[in-house]
């Protein structure tokens, strides 16, 4: 059974598949260890994550974050997303009039905001948690759609029997999250639930069309704002004829700054704080002048605030007024020295590491195609953020689709586009035109998308779902996946032809116990994020934990790291965290002094670019010209390249 199409087979065989998942969280509840392989990959995954959490399947409930006032000042504070999602509900709506489904928006965090649908089913729903206020991200909720899509950053749909907490399994649920149409951040997510028997095909579909619908919302109405903004500006513009003004959106981005304030920011580089779009500092309520201070470079300070007064709440953008401190003016003028480490969000100074950064920073300047290997947890999403960030396609939209999460049936709309319906809807290629898109697992696409996937890649155009015109885009493709794309050619899951061309620029990262001495760093790092997500104050790992922690395999690399962090984060109620916090079942032995310890060692660029040049002399024999074209590469380039590997 293809546990990928689950809700999509014959009734018949969507019971054979309940069964097996009831029968492996049974075996979970009252054992405990390994879960059945016959679980979906993403459900198994979530589950694995949420009880490294410290979730309790049968006992707990979601717990409710916001009731009362506390709830009229969540929902204030997600006023733009709830009228979205009321717009969405009234186009909506009738589609799911008469049946046992809701639809349900949470905000950034998984706290559910409002719910939509028959009163006898919005009832129901509100017995068992399904009502404002609830908080269904992982920790709290478990495997569910909504807290499953926030962890995966993607559509998701968990079935009954598939959900962990056992106060869930009487509904189904399908979720997709609602995105800022400028960066990419996470908004909120919306979900469509079912009870019972009533989840239908075409739930997952209707989640992520509301979602996009939620989206142009948010985005024309932005739109909007930023034009009143605009106006607004430009007409007040004389008012700081000798200061430096930046103006900023309700969010803090810049929309426009006053040439004194490029100056004083250095804006003649490409990439610049003062870029339209990009984010200054987050607003949460209404920012002061200490606020802004916080958020400028070393050497300046916020000296007026001025909001704009042309709508009902306290603060929706207005112009930051800064200036140098005194004696820095001429400084802040001075070219600024580029840091020594290309990227600096990678923990980790091992030789190995240092040696992928440098070739990454490499690779970010060339807007071709990039291929990142590596097991999973290794960290490639990062990785590509990172090279999306120091590319020159920076200002760019940034788009990220796990394609192990795509539907078959969906996965060419959703990347490519549809003419369907009215002016037709843009794919993931099309929002990424400018930026970059990620493609994570991309051998787990279907073969048949694979080909359109390559057609971009070679011509620059995409062809919509139902279509014929051919839309020019420019967009900085990357793709990841943790296993051998050989074996994936192999068996039919990948193209040799997209394979081939992915892999002129590729890197494969090394594992997290293929550099032990970096973890201390890492840890560390990992602890300060973590506080920043929790809030419940500063934690640091003693020596003694840190050496059994170094000692660990790590199969799941930094991410199983963090997940154990993030549990020892939340259960300890000390700043120390020592050997006592770990789980029981957690080696605390340190490796035996001098053993050795399974290494891999990273493949890198130069491996991979030696054995394409052997290969293409393999096949020209000595005309270096057909090579150097085979390669893409002038004949210097070439004769440079084997001079160094000592090819040929």
């Amino acid at each position: 059974m293809d546990i990928h199409s689950f809700g999509r087979t014959p009734r018949e065989a969507d019971r054979v598949y309940r069964k097996q998942v009831e029968r492996a969280w049974l075996a979970l509840v009252e054992r405990g260890g390994v879960i059945d392989p016959g679980v979906r990959d993403f459900i198994r995954d979530s589950w694995t994550r949420c009880l490294s959490l410290g979730v309790e399947p049968v006992a707990q409930r979601p717990t409710l974050q916001g009731a009362g006032a506390a709830l009229e000042r969540l929902c204030d504070s997600n006023r733009e997303l709830l009228q979205a999602f009321q717009n969405t509900w009234r186009v909506l709506g009738d589609i799911l009039a008469g049946t046992q489904s809701c639809l349900v928006v949470a905000d950034a965090t998984g706290t559910l905001l409002e719910v939509c649908g028959s009163p006898v089913v919005v009832d129901r729903g509100a017995r068992d948690c399904l009502s404002p206020g609830y908080h269904w991200s992982e920790l709290s909720g478990g495997t569910n759609a909504i807290g499953t899509a926030i962890a995966l950053n993607s559509p998701a749909e968990v079935h009954s029997a598939e959900h962990l907490l056992a106060v869930a399994k009487i509904w189904s649920c399908s979720a997709a999250p609602v995105r800022d149409h400028v960066d990419g951040h996470l908004v909120g997510v919306v979900d469509v639930t079912s009870f019972g028997d009533s989840h239908q095909q075409h739930c997952l579909a209707l989640a992520v069309t509301a979602a996009h619908q939620i989206e142009a919302t948010l985005r024309s109405r932005e739109l909007a704002r930023a034009v009143q903004l605009l106006h607004w500006y430009q007409s007040q513009a004389s008012r700081w004829p000798h200061q430096a003004a930046v103006l900023l959106d309700h969010q803090g981005r810049v929309l426009s700054a006053n040439a004194l304030a490029r100056t004083l920011f250095g804006d003649g580089r490409d990439h610049t704080p003062l870029e339209r779009g990009r984010p200054f500092m987050v607003v949460r309520g209404e920012p002061t002048l200490a606020h802004c201070t916080a958020a400028l470079p070393r050497g300046m300070r916020a000296v007026a605030l001025e909001a704009h007064a042309g709508r009902e709440c306290a603060w929706d953008g207005g112009v930051l007024v800064v200036e140098p401190l005194r004696g820095r003016r001429r400084a802040a003028a001075q070219p600024v020295t580029p840091a020594p480490d290309p990227f600096p969000g990678i923990v980790g100074n091992h030789p190995a590491l240092v040696e992928i950064k440098r070739q990454a920073a490499c690779v970010a300047q060339a807007l071709a195609p990039v291929l990142l290997l590596g097991e999973a947890g290794v960290g490639k999403t990062l990785w590509a953020h990172h090279i999306h960030q120091a590319s020159p396609a920076a200002n760019g939209p940034w788009v990220v689709v796990n394609c192990a999460q795509l539907p078959h049936a969906l996965a060419a709309g959703e990347l490519f586009g549809d003419e369907a319906g009215p002016g037709g809807r843009a794919g993931k290629f099309e929002q990424a035109n400018g930026g970059t898109l990620l493609l994570a697992q991309i051998d787990e696409l279907p073969v048949e998308v694979q080909a359109g996937v390559l057609r971009l890649v070679q011509e620059n155009v995409v062809v919509r779902v139902g279509g014929q015109r051919e839309r020019p885009l420019r967009v900085r493709l990357i793709a990841t996946s943790r296993h051998d794309l050989d074996h994936a050619v192999a068996a039919g899951r990948c193209r040799q032809d997209l394979l081939e061309r992915l892999r002129v620029l590729s890197l494969r990262l090394p594992a997290l116990r293929d550099h032990p001495e970096d973890l201390p760093a890492l840890v560390r790092h990992l602890l300060t994020q973590i506080e920043v997500t929790y809030g419940l104050g500063t934690r640091h790992a003693g020596p003694e934990l840190l050496t059994v922690l170094a000692g660990a395999p790590w199969p799941g690399n930094a991410r199983e790291l963090r997940r154990l962090l993030e549990r020892l984060y939340v259960l300890s109620e000390h700043a120390l965290l020592t050997l006592q916090h770990l789980p029981a079942d957690f080696p605390r032995q340190p490796p035996p002094a001098g053993a050795q310890r399974p290494a891999r060692a990273p493949q890198l660029i130069s491996t991979l670019e030696r054995k394409a040049i052997e290969a293409a002399l393999a096949s020209h024999g000595r005309n270096l010209s057909d090579v150097a074209r085979r390669l893409g590469i002038s004949r210097s380039t070439l004769y440079r390249k084997m001079q160094r590997y000592d090819a040929g």
